[in-house]
């Protein structure tokens, strides 16, 4: 193996696809039961890289998905099949920026406890086009100058999927569903930068897609201060690119990475997600105060 390759417990192989973030796992199929060492493997890689990726996969079913994505918690159920509610549909039209995702984001910031991992299945992947970038949000904070990570590990950024969201867009519905969703999700704060639960790494958080402005902070600054911390995610340094194919699953978490979807499908796609649910986020200050509490 090279440099960027290296074997987990349980058989897995793994490579890395770019320094900062990513990487292939092999070696499991996962149309077959998943014992406990692979299982750990798994979750080793994915705390380690970011976002990890499987290819040929066809073979996966519906309860396969699932039971992969429990590896990493419970799954959000408010998918529009009653019969399949964990699954969230991800079309695209060929050469339509609607349903790809098109900015650099975190999934769910206006969760009041934000979605943690995002299991996405590729059922009817497009031929050409339609990658899905992602970029570390630890890279990101570790690059920011020191002036500016003591600037930010006390602030917050307020989000609101109502805000946000226009209210005649097309995946709402309709009226009564925009309110619905507004009365559901009134806006919170969350913090600029974040520490992982469960790994401890210090990320950057905030994003142009659903940080709306920064908490007791003038719009003019507030915004630009957005706007600066989140063109740290368009770095090429901080990013890796997944070709999507048949058969293929990314597994990101929100807390590491973010993500943009390449809006230049060549032909229709069709993926399945499942969203697995997280904890309310702490700001660097915050978690520093409980971690003195807790000596």
């Amino acid at each position: 193996m090279d440099a960027r390759q290296y074997e987990l417990p349980g058989g897995i192989t793994v490579t890395r696809t770019q320094p900062a973030c990513g990487a292939v796992l092999g070696g499991i199929d996962l149309a077959r039961p998943i014992g406990e060492v692979q299982a750990e493997s798994i979750r080793h890689a994915l705390f380690a890289h970011g976002v990890i990726f499987f290819t040929g996969q066809q073979a996966m079913t519906f309860d396969d998905h699932l039971a992969l994505a429990e590896l990493f918690g419970t799954p959000i159920v408010d998918g529009p099949d009653p019969e399949r509610p964990q699954i969230t549909p991800v079309r695209a039209k060929a050469g339509s920026r609607e349903g790809t995702a098109s900015t650099w984001h975190s999934d769910g910031c206006y969760y009041a406890a934000p979605p943690a991992v995002s299991v996405l299945r590729a059922i009817d992947a497009c031929t050409f086009g339609g990658d899905t970038c992602f970029a570390s949000a630890t890279a990101a904070y570790a690059g920011l100058s020191e002036e500016m990570r003591g600037r930010i590990e006390k602030l917050k950024f307020m989000s609101s999927l109502a805000a946000r969201m226009p209210k005649n867009n097309a995946s709402f519905g309709s009226a009564d569903k925009w309110n619905e969703l507004r009365d559901r999700f009134p806006p919170v704060h969350q913090p600029v930068a974040i520490v992982h639960p469960v790994t401890g790494a210090r990320a950057l958080y905030v994003n142009t897609t659903w940080s709306l402005e920064i908490v007791g902070m003038e719009d003019a600054e507030g915004q630009a201060l957005i706007r600066e911390l989140a063109a740290e995610f368009h770095k090429p340094e901080y990013q890796t690119r997944w070709q999507w194919q048949d058969g293929a699953l990314a597994i990101w978490d929100n807390r590491l990475v973010q993500h943009y979807g390449v809006p230049d499908q060549q032909t229709d796609r069709y993926l399945e997600r499942i969203t697995l649910a997280g904890q309310p986020m702490l700001s660097i200050a915050d978690w520093e105060a409980r971690a003195k509490v807790a000596a």
